[in-house]
C-alpha cells in the first residue's frame, strides 16, 4: 500500500507528464505547413476589413460624419452623435476599435510574412508564396498609411517579434510614414496583376500601386506620386471609367473595370451567417456573415440614422463656365431630394410593382449612394451586399490631375478631369483657369465624384482646410464652430494609454 502510494505520489509530481502535446492543435509552429494553410493565413488578414471600427459598418460613420458628409437623424444617439459635434475623446469605442483593429491588421500580416516566408512550396506553388507575401505586405502597409494620417506618430510593429513589447513607443512620423513605403513597396513588387474570378477581391499590383501614389500625394510629393499613378494608365494595366456610375454603387455580380481595391460584402443567410454580426461577432457568433450594415442603418426606409448633409447636397449645384447655375447629374445617383436639387425623386425604379415616389416632405435629403432601395422598397435586415471602393480609378485620375496641378501643369489636369466628368454626363470645362483656380474645381470634382466614400475627411486634413471649411458648413447649418485645432487628429485610445506606459507619457493635451 504504502509503495503504492508513493509510486502514485511520484507520478504526480512529474510535471513533464501534465504537459501533454495536442496534436490537433494548431500553433504558429504547426500551421503554415501547405499552401491551403497559407491561404488561409492571409484570408484572416483581409478578414480584419470586417472587424469592428472597420469597413463593414463603423468606417462610414466615423469619416462621413466628421466630413460633415452625414449628418444625425434623431435616431443617431451615443458615442455616434458625438463625431459630428467633435465631443469624443480616447475612449470614444470607434475610435478605440479601429486603432485595434489596424494593429490586428499588422500583427497578423506579420505572422503571414514571416511563416509564408518560411515556407517551402512544392513544385508550381512558387507564385502562392510570392502571391500571399505580397498580399500582407499590401495589408500591412494599408493599415499603416491610415495610422499616419488618423494619428500620426504611432508605436511601429515592423515584425512578428516586436508583438511582444508591450511598451513600445511611438517612432517619428517619418518613420511611419517610411514603413508604409517600405510595404507597398514590397507589394507591388510581389502582387499579380489580375487574379481569375474564384479570387476576385484579393489585392492587386494596382492597388499597391495606388495606395504608394497616395502615399506620396499625402506627403506632397507630386511628381513621385504622379509617377505611381501614371503606370495604372497604362500596360500591363486595364483600368477603365466604368460606363454606369450608378453601378459602381449596386450590388452586382460581375467585376467592375473601374475597381482598384474594394472590399468584398456578402450574406449567406440564415444558418450561415448572422447579418448583424458588424455589432461584435466577427470571429465568434458571425458566422460567414461578410455584410455590410450601411444601406439599412443609412437607409430613408429602414434605421434611417443620417441624412446627407445639405451641404453636400448644395455642393452639386454651383456655375457654370458662362455663370450660368447648373445642377451636377451625379446628384440623382448620391442622394434622394427634390426637383431642385438634382436629388432622385423616386425610388423602388426595378421593383416589380414600379417605381414610387420619394416623399421629400417626411424624409428631406438621403442617401442614394450605397443603397438597395432602387431594387427593395425596404432592406429589411443588415445583409446588405454592395462592395465598399476603397479605390478606383476615378479616384486615381483626380489624384493624378491634382499632381498635374500642384506642379504647375493645370493643361495636363484638364482632361484627366473631363474624363471622370464626361461618364457622368456632366459638362466639359474648356479651361481650368490659373492654378488656384484649377485646384478649386479638383476640390469641387473630388468632393462629388467621391461623395460619400469616405474620402472627403482625408482631403480635407491632407489640404489643411478641415478646421475652417467644416466650422463654415456648421455654422451655416446649425450655429455652431465644433472643430478645434487638435480634430486634425484623432485622440490617442484610453485603452492604449492605460497598457502602454510609453504611449502614456508621450501624449500632451490628453489627446495626442
Amino acid at each position: 500500500m504504502l509503495a503504492g502510494g508513493m509510486a502514485l505520489l511520484a507520478t504526480s509530481c512529474n510535471k513533464d507528464i501534465l504537459n501533454l502535446k495536442n496534436e490537433n492543435a494548431y500553433s504558429e509552429d504547426t500551421y503554415f505547413k501547405n499552401a491551403s494553410e497559407c491561404n488561409q493565413g492571409v484570408i484572416a488578414c483581409y478578414s480584419v476589413l470586417l472587424h469592428q471600427g472597420m469597413i463593414s459598418r463603423d468606417w462610414s460613420y466615423l469619416f462621413d460624419l466628421m466630413a460633415n458628409e452625414a449628418t444625425p437623424d434623431v435616431a443617431l444617439q451615443g458615442q455616434l452623435a458625438d463625431l459630428p459635434r467633435f465631443t469624443f475623446d480616447g475612449t470614444n469605442e470607434l475610435i478605440e476599435t479601429l486603432w485595434k483593429s489596424l494593429y490586428r491588421m499588422i500583427l497578423r500580416c506579420n505572422l503571414v510574412v514571416e511563416k509564408v516566408g518560411q515556407w517551402q512550396p512544392l513544385p508550381g506553388e512558387e507564385s502562392l508564396k510570392t502571391q500571399y507575401l505580397g498580399e500582407s505586405y499590401f495589408l500591412k502597409g494599408f493599415a499603416e498609411f491610415y495610422q499616419a494620417v488618423l494619428w500620426g506618430r504611432v508605436p511601429l510593429r515592423p515584425d512578428w517579434a516586436s508583438r511582444l513589447k508591450t511598451d513600445m513607443p511611438r517612432a517619428s512620423v517619418d518613420s511611419v510614414w517610411m514603413a508604409v513605403a517600405s510595404d507597398l513597396t514590397k507589394a507591388s513588387e510581389l502582387l499579380p496583376v489580375d487574379y481569375d474570378d474564384t479570387n476576385w477581391g484579393r489585392a492587386t499590383r494596382g492597388a499597391a500601386v495606388a495606395m504608394l501614389g497616395k502615399m506620396y500625394l499625402f506627403r506632397k510629393q507630386y511628381a513621385e506620386a504622379a509617377a505611381q499613378f501614371e503606370k495604372l494608365r497604362q500596360s500591363p494595366y486595364t483600368y477603365s471609367l466604368n460606363p454606369s456610375y450608378d453601378l459602381l454603387f449596386q450590388d452586382v455580380t460581375v467585376k467592375n473595370p473601374e475597381t482598384v481595391f474594394e472590399v468584398m460584402h456578402k450574406f449567406w443567410g440564415t444558418g450561415e451567417g448572422n447579418a448583424y454580426y458588424m455589432f461584435g461577432g466577427q470571429e465568434n457568433w458571425g458566422g460567414k456573415a461578410a455584410s455590410t450594415g450601411r444601406s439599412m442603418e443609412y437607409g430613408f426606409n429602414d434605421w434611417k440614422n443620417v441624412f446627407i448633409s445639405t451641404a453636400c447636397v448644395r455642393a452639386f449645384t454651383y456655375p457654370d463656365e458662362s455663370g450660368h447655375t447648373y445642377v451636377d447629374p451625379r446628384a440623382k445617383w448620391t442622394f434622394y431630394g427634390d426637383a431642385a436639387s438634382g436629388g432622385d425623386v423616386d425610388y423602388c425604379n426595378h421593383c416589380d410593382a414600379g417605381a414610387i415616389p420619394y416623399d421629400f416632405a417626411a424624409n428631406q435629403y438621403r442617401w442614394r449612394k450605397y443603397e438597395e432601395y432602387e431594387y427593395k422598397e425596404k432592406q429589411g435586415n443588415p445583409d446588405g451586399g454592395i462592395n465598399t471602393q476603397v479605390i478606383r480609378y476615378a479616384d486615381v485620375l483626380l489624384m493624378l490631375a491634382e499632381c498635374k496641378i500642384m506642379q504647375e501643369q493645370v493643361a495636363d489636369a484638364l482632361p484627366l478631369i473631363n474624363a471622370v466628368r464626361q461618364r457622368s454626363g456632366a459638362f466639359l470645362y474648356k479651361s481650368l483657369g490659373s492654378k488656384d483656380q484649377a485646384f478649386q474645381i479638383l476640390r469641387r470634382e473630388r468632393r462629388l465624384e467621391l461623395c460619400g466614400e469616405e474620402v472627403r475627411w482625408f482631403d480635407l486634413v491632407r489640404w489643411g482646410v478641415a478646421k475652417q471649411t467644416i466650422n463654415a458648413e456648421k455654422q451655416a447649418a446649425n450655429g455652431t464652430q465644433p472643430f478645434q485645432d487638435r480634430n486634425v487628429l484623432l485622440p490617442i485610445p484610453q485603452d492604449e494609454k492605460d497598457v502602454n506606459p510609453a504611449v502614456r507619457d508621450d501624449v500632451a493635451n490628453n489627446w495626442n
